[in-house]
């Protein structure tokens, strides 16, 4: 066996295998399924956009990649700004933020990989210059969000070329990021931050009122960090540290719910543990992680005892009174792996000319922007919800994972490790798991849970019930250190084993 990868489609899913039957390592792998993804997956991620990489070469330390976006500065006093509805919400476009996907696939591959760029962005070249057929799932995340994908000349013409939208009934092709590809395996990042595509950004910013300019691109790292490490049931968690607020979030959840005595999790008093430890880390968010997302050393407060100590106290008294983005998972023979989690927010509707790189909205995901929309200073990370995690059995990598779901990956993955640690439960079952989620007061559940759980949990907040299994719950994808995997159907995911 070579490795395993669990994606979010199948195509992306493949092109990491192929790399992993030519002899490449988890890192080809993963970086071969982020050049792809944009083709199978083009409302969840894109070379515009950004994301993260939890990176674990065997035998070393786990290392967290941190390549999303940078706020540029503000430029302009009527920035291109507009809400546009979809059917889960609503959204905004064109606060476009800078892109950070491109430098980091070329600073991973410099430190890590172990092909020539030209063999790992060649399943996705193909894919570009030959065509293929979106999956349902990805089909009708187009149509949701067809307000975007309609809204200009150039992303119309990379989108809907003949005057219908990408679907499942025919193939689509994208000559232009097949050649941008070609050129970027042959010159490197500095095509995108400093050649001729920077120039390209640059021009098409200033036509259309927007804040990116080619100083910005230039100016743009991409930044290495020690991932939060907590000891958690016996095993170790990794996860995306700050400025990125899902990792720690997570951590706090997990610590919420380690002293758990529960048998089985669709049962009435695991359901209470669960909800109002997401509601106790909503309130830990606000009161201690937003405010203070840059601040030095944040992941700290996560050792500090009496600080816990009262959170928990808050939960005990809570029990009394009773997105759009993909993540990619591998782990190869030599057991190295990566947990790689990115997103173009929904689009801004703007395409970088020659290159069919469609560029984020990032700086209008409201989830991303607490404080309000552009109140983040220039130059700064924008923090994120993405949260890359590893699960350690002493040295071993036990549960590779992440998810997409804006707000609700932090439910998802933490849901997801309890299931597979707590409860031993196969990866497969405990993704496909029903799941909940808090928010703002109101619970959601998926369908699966026992009357009981929803009767009692009325009684305490709104409840909202789905009909099915749904997207809005995430979308969890996995690889186990034995060599398993597991996707999610929620959002069409796909595992290949090599």
């Amino acid at each position: 066996m070579k490795g395993v990868i669990a994606a979010g489609d199948s195509f992306t899913a493949e092109a990491g295998a192929a790399i992993l039957r030519q002899g490449g390592n988890a890192f080809d792998a993963a970086l071969a399924a982020m050049l792809a993804a944009p083709m199978s997956e083009p409302i969840l991620t894109s070379m515009g956009g950004g994301g993260f990489m939890l990176a674990y070469h065997a035998d070393e330390k786990p290392m967290l990649y941190d390549f999303f976006v940078d706020v540029p500065p503000k430029r302009t006093s009527h920035p291109e700004f507009y809400p546009i509805d979809v059917d889960f919400g609503t959204t905004v476009q064109a606060a476009i933020a800078v892109p950070g996907m491109i430098a980091g696939i070329d600073r991973i591959h410099r430190d890590l990989g172990s092909m020539p760029m030209t063999e790992i962005a060649a399943p996705a070249r193909a894919y570009a210059r030959d065509g293929l057929t979106l999956n349902p799932m990805q089909s009708d995340l187009v149509r949701l969000v067809a307000p975007i994908m309609e809204s200009t000349d150039d992303v119309r013409a990379l989108y809907a070329p003949n005057g219908t939208l990408i679907n499942d009934s025919h193939p689509w092709h994208a000559p232009a990021y097949a050649d941008f590809l070609e050129n970027f395996a042959r010159e490197g990042a500095d095509l995108f931050y400093r050649g001729e595509v920077a120039e390209k950004i640059d021009r098409l910013s200033r036509e259309h009122g927007g804040l990116l300019r080619s100083k910005d691109l230039e100016a743009y790292t991409v930044h290495r960090r020690d991932p939060i490490l907590m000891e958690w049931r016996g095993k170790r968690i990794a996860t995306n540290p700050p400025p990125s607020a899902g990792g720690i979030l997570i951590a706090f959840a997990l610590k919420m719910l380690a002293e758990g005595k529960h048998t089985t999790f669709n049962s009435p008093g695991y359901a209470r543990d669960l909800i109002e430890s997401m509601a106790t880390t909503a309130a830990f968010r606000q009161q201690e992680i937003d405010p203070h997302l840059h601040r030095e050393h944040l992941e700290a407060i996560l050792e500090d005892a009496p600080r816990l100590a009262h959170y928990l106290l808050s939960r005990q008294t809570r029990l009394n009174r009773w997105g759009n983005t993909t993540h990619i998972s591998v782990i190869d023979a030599q057991g190295n792996a990566a947990s790689v989690t990115s997103t173009n927010g929904e689009g801004s509707g703007r395409i970088i000319p020659g290159t069919g790189i469609h560029l984020n909205n990032m700086l209008g995901e409201e989830d991303l922007n607490p404080h309000g929309f552009f109140a983040w200073p220039p130059g700064v990370r924008l923090p994120s919800m993405m949260a890359p995690t590893m699960v350690f059995d002493g040295d071993d990598p036990l549960l590779i994972l992440g998810s997409a779901g804006s707000n609700r990956i932090r439910s998802a993955i933490t849901e997801v490790i309890e299931r597979f640690v707590t409860f031993n439960t196969p990866i497969q079952q405990a993704i496909d798991a029903p799941r909940i989620h808090y928010e703002r007061g109101e619970v959601f559940f998926e369908p699966g849970f026992d009357a009981a759980i929803l009767e009692e949990t009325a009684q305490h907040y709104a409840v909202t019930t789905f009909e099915d299994s749904n997207l809005f719950f995430g979308g969890v994808n996995a690889v186990t250190g034995d060599d398993e995997g597991g996707a999610d159907h929620r959002r069409g995911g796909a595992v290949v084993v090599v």
